[in-house]
């Protein structure tokens, strides 16, 4: 099969990091994103510093109980009726930029363009493990599969949201699953769920990983990854069962999920098109790919209603071919259009609302 020079790869992904830092670093935005109204990287920054200090508290309280007394310079009074909803890999990926927050003074604009680059830093490794995984699977629409992940790394970034690190960990967990090291395919899944709950939608590649683990002869088993695995899952529940008797009561008052919905034309139109891209994607991308578009559905049903949230779709069109694929190109071109659909009816907006986020950010600024 042809593969893409991994310099060319490489290269184009400097390139777009390189270009969108242009972005933090030129705007007027309070808080560095590109919208002028994303907080996200800032309150991850904070969360992190309360957990520091408080621990299990920062899951069990809300944020203006558990962060009392201890005089962040960077707080921006974001969602103080809910503690942190997150696995405790958030706090890896934001400790950089809690310590800087705390130690360096900077202006909250200043801080925020810090907090969007690095983003935009973690988005682009993110890009690299996707790229190396479409570069190794069979052709076919990778390219459109890449232009559209990279649409989505690139916005999620912008907007100072750090999903795509564990985007980058389950792509990395699937090209670890094609290269039959199930061992590395389970720790790398651990990383994704430990980073965020939302890789649940994960669990089919998990599947495959124990099954293809399994079925080595007994001393070559990697009994030591499926313990990490093990404990990882349990910290993940053990942390969203903390947080989720006050977590829930704020989201009940936010945008609510599908399956609270029911009925109607856009639930029954996300149902069937997800049902119809899984049969079709059994038949021309395999059980996993299947899987995958199932496990997506049932975040759409049971999520809220917001675009970020979306992101998950991109791993049922990144499967393809991981474990064989009876057509890869038709079964990207299939699960291109049930992306491009699910976007906007199960969470909101489309991949290419990112242009049209650039559009109103330099109108303004002209």
């Amino acid at each position: 099969m042809e593969r893409p020079p991994r310099r060319a790869l490489a290269a184009l992904v400097a390139a777009s990091l390189g270009l969108t830092a242009l972005v933090p670093l030129t705007n007027q935005s309070p808080y560095g994103d590109l919208s002028a109204g994303y907080t996200d990287h800032l309150h991850h920054a904070h969360a992190t510093w309360v957990f520091l200090h408080r621990g299990l508290d920062a899951y069990r309280l809300p944020l203006e109980r558990s962060a009392r007394g201890l005089g962040y310079p960077q707080e921006t009074g974001a969602w103080p009726q809910m503690p942190v909803n997150y696995p405790p890999g958030m706090f890896a990926v934001f400790l950089p930029t809690a310590l800087l927050g705390r130690f360096v003074p900077m202006s909250q604009e200043t801080f925020g363009r810090v907090g969007v680059l690095w983003m935009l830093v973690v988005a682009h490794l993110a890009m690299l493990a996707i790229f190396a995984l479409l570069s190794d699977l069979a052709p076919g629409g990778r390219a459109v599969i890449g232009m559209i992940a990279w649409m989505y790394l690139v916005r999620l970034a912008l907007q100072g949201f750090y999903d795509p690190a564990f985007l980058g960990a389950g792509a990395m967990a699937l090209r670890e699953l094609h290269r039959r090291r199930p061992g590395a395919a389970l720790l790398w899944l651990a990383g994704a769920g430990l980073l965020h709950y939302r890789a649940v939608a994960l669990v089919p590649v998990g599947v495959a990983a124990l099954w293809q683990a399994l079925r080595e002869p007994r001393e070559r088993r990697p009994w030591g990854a499926i313990a990490v695995v093990a404990v990882a899952g349990a910290v993940v529940v053990g942390t969203f069962l903390l947080q989720w008797p006050v977590t829930k009561g704020y989201l009940d008052t936010l945008h609510p999920s599908l399956g609270v919905i029911g009925q109607g034309a856009r639930f029954w139109a996300v149902v069937v098109a997800s049902v119809a891209a899984a049969a079709a994607s059994w038949w021309y991308g395999g059980p996993l790919v299947a899987g995958l578009v199932v496990a997506a559905l049932g975040l759409a049903l049971t999520d809220i209603y917001d675009w970020w949230h979306g992101a998950v779709l991109l791993f049922a069109p990144m499967a393809v071919g991981v474990m064989g694929a009876r057509a890869a190109s038709t079964a990207r071109a299939v699960l291109v259009g049930w992306l491009l659909l699910m976007q906007p009816l199960g969470f909101d907006q489309t991949p290419s609302d990112l242009f049209l986020d650039f559009a109103k950010h330099y109108r303004t600024r002209g």
